[in-house]
């Protein structure tokens, strides 16, 4: 089990850096993340470093590691054999920037960008959740692992959900409904900014969107029209089953039965910052039916990719479905759990750059 989740950990903390630390000998070779998943560190490896060249032990670290506090980083051997594990702390949120020359100051702190800045195509990644967090290396994990990209072909961008800017303000005390309303807006307005920006340095410009992200990109498509080049989106609704959305704009806890189609409504979550996230998730989706508001827009470009029996966000409804085929947007359905639509990343991007 412990190997499991050290596994998944890695995965999440995933970086690709070349030798930059004095403690450690030019021969030795970082080794690549993926390679580093496959074979766990004995329990009693050693050294183990701090980014400062301060010595650790493994099983101080490990813990921090499965936390996500820290990053492996192993370096091997001609031969492959383990020599040396450096931890990295991870990017302090004050610290995340998209790395592009001349992007203008107030979009600069909106993500978190890895790739080739002079790639013709730019995928700009909207986060699940809601969360009040951004992922970093977890984000080029998902992308460059799970998603098969090669990061020389793209310059990729995790964008900011508007309450990570402040994440202390959606966890001490219950915000408005009126709070939530805004965090949407100005996370809408967010991705509208960057498709202009990168659109007006002549790149081709994706956005992938799963579960709340989805919502998002709907939103921005209904406010903002159909202004990128191709969107993916996973594992979202287009017409939010209400009595669901009401429960979580209460806080409540919500899902559906196995069927994908019964609500489920529990208590209210005692978490702040639960029913925070639940209030901004139901906040994009009570009062919105996007089968009305996106009437008009063409979604010829857009590869919608849903589970079938959805238990999170329920399924398609056979009006939605028909809705995004009379749009001429590309429908999938796959079988799987709401949470695994992961999973479906690489399928998905091979659809974007054939479409």
């Amino acid at each position: 089990m412990k190997k499991k989740i050290l596994i998944h950990s890695v995965l999440i903390c995933f970086a690709s850096y070349g030798q930059e630390y004095s403690f450690i000998p030019d021969s030795l070779k970082l080794l690549p993340i993926q390679e580093l998943v496959k074979k766990e560190p004995p329990a009693d490896f050693e050294p183990v470093y701090y980014e400062n060249g301060t010595k650790a032990s493994f099983k101080d670290v490990l813990p921090l590691i499965m936390e996500q506090k820290l990053m492996p980083q192993m370096f091997v051997a001609e031969n492959g054999e383990y020599k040396a594990l450096v931890v990295k702390s991870l990017l302090k949120n004050e610290d995340i920037r998209i790395v592009y020359d001349n992007i203008p100051e107030s979009l600069e702190k909106q993500g978190y960008s890895y790739g080739n800045p002079d790639s013709d195509t730019i995928i700009i990644n909207i986060m699940g959740g809601p969360e009040n967090y951004l992922t970093t290396y977890g984000f080029e994990a998902r992308y460059s692992i799970t998603g098969g990209i090669d990061e020389n072909n793209y310059f990729l961008i995790n964008m900011r959900e508007s309450q990570t800017l402040q994440p202390e303000e959606t966890e001490k005390e219950e915000i408005s409904w009126e709070q939530a309303t805004n965090y949407n807006e100005k996370t809408t307005q967010t991705l509208f900014e960057l498709i202009s920006f990168f659109k007006s340095q002549k790149k081709k410009v994706y956005v992938v969107g799963g579960s709340y992200g989805s919502f998002v990109a709907l939103n921005s498509l209904f406010k903002h029209k159909n202004i990128a080049d191709k969107y993916l989106l996973f594992v979202g609704r287009l017409d939010m089953t209400e009595e669901v959305s009401e429960a979580y704009s209460k806080g409540f806890k919500a899902k559906f039965e196995s069927d994908g189609i019964t609500p489920q409504i529990g208590e209210k979550s005692d978490n702040i910052y639960t029913v925070n996230m639940r209030k901004i998730a139901s906040a994009i989706s009570r009062d919105e039916k996007y089968t009305e508001l996106l009437k008009d827009i063409d979604l010829s470009n857009l590869i919608y990719i849903y589970i079938e029996n959805d238990q999170s966000v329920g399924k398609l409804t056979q009006h939605e479905i028909e809705f995004l085929e009379s749009k001429n947007a590309e429908v999938i359905s796959v079988k799987g759990e709401h949470g695994n639509w992961i999973e479906h990343l690489k399928m998905g991007l091979q659809l974007l750059s054939d479409k």
